[in-house]
């Protein structure tokens, strides 16, 4: 980087994330030397070298910390007559009989799930936070990842020093669920070319999307699946920790600084699970804080952990390095025997506290203590960090990181990008994706039809060629309150379709991928062409058959009715989809 460069990112002036945001983008201005917004790598750059990366003298550290997090949820009380009485007494003015809590009432009680946690994790490593179910472990990465409610959570959470604003902090991560929400009949590929077209800006040529795409599925290990479609119940597939790694690609396509993940090798096996951890470490090495959490880690996994933070009832237990564990419990009384797994035996001995009179108690006291000692030791060295957020935010990106990037408007509403694409791209590729999807369902629109033609056949059965006596017009009425809610009933076939597609919705909307109401347009435009077919052999099967009136037109009056009412239905059914909880109540309310 020459001088000029470094002069236009690393002034000594305190800026805003904005501000940062807006640096950057004029920074690779300057790189380029064309005034362009093309990002400041070139395809060499966007291939992985995964051997050099964990090789390259990492000399702009990224430094994650939080300090004294606490997070606490109101919960409903088992309230039993018992315990009732002495209440209400307490109302009408006994003073015999204890105030409640501050923050409790007669029917709620407050529950911490995170009680005054403190750690850091750096580039380059693995921070895997480990503890039983109910530990508080997915509720802390949720915290670290800004998923929570800011207003109850209390605590500071920096990188490098400086606050994470939101805004921020979706451009520069990436957040892995537990669940692998995929489309099950789009291949490997075709579904990371989706993510890069989402979220690589549109300044990148398809060219070099692809070549990114090619670069993540060498660093994922994706090379035999990438035509293999990702698969489902009724389709067969990629393997379930391949699926994983899908689901890590997708999200980490932008090449993101922090990654989090909340329990990447739940129900995986073994060799799947290391296979999975593996690739997070390549990930880290190229120069990525990767924060996960992990219930149970096999002996291999553990050797590729750099930093460990134990939890248990929201406190921590341990924190530190995997190679420091048997101390840690040697000097707490509890040796681990040389020939047993360190965290399983750490986890058992955690359990069996919890189950004490004292609770853990005594070893969150003594971890306390342990960390005192060791940062007196740690304040005495040199300090590693010592590059600003800014500064290292705008060398990281010199180096080929961040791939998304800033703009470089000078608006102050847009210095820090909100999407990554104008929202007619948006469209073009989520159209393309669901006509892509629909195409290999061909069994789905199948059924639709063939109940549509059904339900046609058997009301031109019921009300065969009526006439225009006061009786047959109270007939006619008859039969379109039937057709209406015969239409609405074949649109609910659709709704386990659309439920599977609202978790994957939540998923990329949750980081920007696109706008809510782009997704909603391309939607309804993509499922006209269905639409049509639909109503145009319920019409073909109805209208003659029960004599209507009006020839031609009166077919295509009647034809419109019919589509508008399948697109209403279908509307109804997508607003199903995004309010009811389970495919069972969906079908019950239409």
């Amino acid at each position: 980087m020459d001088n000029s460069i470094s002069e236009h990112i690393f002034s000594p002036s305190t800026l805003s994330s904005a501000q940062l945001l807006k640096r950057v983008g004029d920074a690779r201005k300057v790189v380029t030397g064309d005034g362009g917004e093309t990002p400041v790598h070139h395809h060499q750059a966007l291939a992985v070298n995964l051997s050099n990366a964990s090789l390259e003298p990492r000399s702009l550290p990224f430094v994650l910390q939080f300090n004294n997090l606490n997070y606490s949820v109101k919960v409903r009380r088992k309230v039993a007559l018992s315990s009732l009485l002495p209440r209400l007494c307490s109302c009408l003015g006994s003073a015999a009989v204890e105030e409640p809590i501050a923050g409790e009432s007669l029917f709620t009680r407050t529950k911490v799930l995170l009680n005054d946690i403190s750690w850091e994790a750096h580039d380059g490593e693995i921070l895997a936070v480990l503890g039983a179910s109910g530990s508080g472990k997915s509720t802390l990465v949720d915290a670290l990842a800004n998923r929570i409610a800011k207003g109850s959570l209390k605590g500071s959470v920096t990188l490098n020093g400086e606050p994470l604003e939101s805004r921020l902090l979706k451009v520069i991560s990436a957040y892995v669920m537990q669940d692998d929400l995929l489309f099950p009949l789009l291949t490997v590929e075709e579904t990371l070319m989706f993510a890069a077209e989402f979220r690589l800006p549109r300044t990148l040529s398809k060219s070099k999307k692809r070549m990114r795409v090619q670069a993540l599925i060498d660093q994922l290990g994706l090379w035999n699946a990438a035509k293999t479609v990702i698969g489902d119940e009724g389709h067969r597939g990629v393997s379930g920790g391949e699926r994983r790694r899908v689901s890590i690609g997708i999200d980490i396509i932008h090449d993101p600084i922090i990654l989090f993940l909340d329990e990447p090798t739940s129900g995986l096996d073994s060799t799947s699970a290391y296979m999975v951890v593996k690739v997070l470490q390549r990930i880290a090495q190229s120069g990525s804080i990767v924060v996960m959490t992990v219930h149970q880690p096999s002996y291999r996994i553990l050797g590729l952990f750099d930093r460990l933070l134990f939890l248990s009832r929201g406190q921590t237990v341990y924190s530190g390095s995997p190679m420091s564990l048997p101390l840690f419990f040697s000097e707490f009384g509890h040796p681990i025997p040389e020939n047993e797994n360190r965290t399983e035996f750490a986890l058992d001995l955690i359990r069996e506290l919890e189950g004490s009179p004292g609770g853990t108690r005594s070893l969150v006291e003594f971890n306390k203590s342990w960390q005192s000692m060791k940062q007196g030791a740690r304040n005495s060295e040199p300090d590693r960090n010592g590059l600003s957020l800014k500064e290292a935010i705008g060398a990281s990106i010199s180096r080929g990181k961040l791939v998304s990037g800033a703009t470089n408007d000078a608006s102050p509403a847009s210095m820090v990008p909100t999407f990554a694409n104008p929202f007619w791209i948006e469209m073009a590729v989520l159209s393309k994706r669901s006509i892509t999807n629909s195409r290999r369902m061909p069994g789905h629109f199948g059924i639709r039809l063939g109940a549509v033609l059904v339900t046609g056949f058997i009301l031109a059965t019921m009300f065969w060629q009526l006439d225009n006596s006061p009786k047959g017009v109270q007939e006619r009425l008859g039969f379109f309150a039937f057709s209406m809610s015969t239409i609405f009933y074949t649109c609910a076939d659709a709704l386990s379709v659309f439920l599977q597609e609202r978790y994957i919705f939540m998923r990329e909307t949750a980081y920007n991928a696109y706008r809510r109401w782009s997704y909603v347009l391309s939607h309804s435009l993509t499922a006209l062409p269905a639409l049509v077919l639909l109503a145009l052999a319920f019409s073909a099967t109805t209208f003659f058959a029960v004599g209507l009136d009006g020839g031609l037109s009166g077919f295509l009056f009647y034809f419109l009715i019919i589509f508008a009412s399948f697109w209403a239905g279908s509307s109804f059914v997508i607003f199903l989809s995004g309010v009811v909880p389970h495919v069972m109540l969906g079908y019950t309310i239409v």
